[in-house]
């Protein structure tokens, strides 16, 4: 673990402010179904060496609870390399890391791959001529696993046919390169598998990563050891004592249990802090970084941090009563709304 001088009040200079800033960045801590994820594409990287059919991976889950983050420290575990032999010299990719593009086609898709595998011709060809070239690649790189990252990209365009397209693609595609080819994606990326049942079969192992959950005693103990394993890696000298139950409540109250919005916190949080001149994150300096992070989904949030006798059931009760009530208001008005214009038709 990396040491962290003492600030003893004076603000740091930029440089070292930024030092401090990219190493909370930079946290990733491994929870059980993290490591177990890990584990699992470990064990495929391994057993589909030599195999007929390889086994493939989908692993799905809202924003934020990690599916990039593992898939990411996997490939990292196993960067390409230039290898001499003597016949060639070449750069052997073992894992290739691939992020769907926004609303890709299948031939964009190809391209984004061999761009990524170096290819000098990657935009040049027709879908079917740029898919028998990853193929070679896959060969002549001796390539062991593809992931692709952000895979409802590809299924954006919800209907029947582009399920049906993009699925029979990914099924070729996976049989042909003949190494895994993991999907990563949102929970709405299922209804590739609901509608093609041929790859449900191919991808019969399937993998969701959740949000942490609050409500059972053995959950508040895995939220809370989460948090404490994240504040035992911030850059301070002192400790902020963040998994203490009131503190945990609040940080499970802003993030529903999504890391991504408690390390995204902590960042803000630790900016503050080291231009006050602290050793250690305050609820006064969660408090204002708070105000930098606006969930639109969630438009009834308040700011618990400093908030005298906050309680995390009634909170979260009343944020839910008051969205019944926008929505409810809401569909008033477009009601309201049609009547006059109903109103107004018939008058003519």
């Amino acid at each position: 673990m990396e040491k962290f001088k003492r600030l003893n009040g004076i603000r740091p200079d930029r440089e070292e402010m930024k030092r401090r800033k990219e190493h909370v960045k930079s946290i990733i801590i491994h929870h059980p179904k993290y490591n177990e994820i890990l584990e699992q594409l470990e064990d495929m990287l391994y057993m589909s060496d030599g195999t007929v059919s390889p086994d493939q991976l989908f692993i799905y889950g809202t924003t934020g609870v990690g599916k990039s983050t593992v898939t990411k420290e996997f490939t990292n575990r196993h960067p390409s390399i230039i290898v001499s032999d003597s016949h060639r010299t070449y750069k052997h990719i073992p894992v290739l890391h691939v992020r769907v593009p926004p609303k890709a086609t299948r031939k964009a898709l190809a391209s984004k791959i061999l761009h990524q595998m170096g290819d000098p011709m990657f935009n040049k060809g027709t879908e079917v001529e740029l898919t028998g070239r990853i193929h070679h690649f896959i060969s002549e790189l001796k390539m062991k696993m593809i992931i692709l990252d952000e895979f409802q990209h590809l299924i954006d365009t919800d209907t029947d046919h582009v399920l049906a397209t993009a699925a029979n693609w990914v099924k070729t595609f996976s049989e042909e390169s003949a190494i895994p080819i993991v999907l990563c994606g949102m929970p709405n990326s299922l209804n590739i598998f609901v509608k093609e049942e041929q790859l449900d079969r191919r991808y019969a192992y399937k993998e969701q990563m959740e949000a942490f959950n609050y409500a059972e005693a053995d959950e508040i103990v895995t939220f809370r050891a989460f948090i404490n394993k994240v504040e035992e890696e911030l850059p301070f000298a002192d400790a902020s004592n963040l998994a203490d139950r009131k503190m945990a409540d609040k940080l499970y109250y802003i993030s529903l249990g999504v890391p991504f919005y408690i390390m995204k916190l902590l960042e803000f949080g630790t900016e503050v802090a080291l231009k006050a001149g602290e050793d250690k994150i305050t609820e006064m300096h969660l408090q204002i970084a708070l105000r930098k992070i606006k969930q639109v989904s969630r438009p009834f949030r308040v700011n618990p941090f400093n908030m005298a006798g906050f309680n995390l059931e009634k909170e979260l009760k009343k944020e839910h009563a008051e969205e019944n009530r926008f929505k409810a208001n809401l569909l008033d008005d477009k009601q309201r709304t049609r009547r006059k214009a109903k109103g107004k038709l018939l008058s003519f």
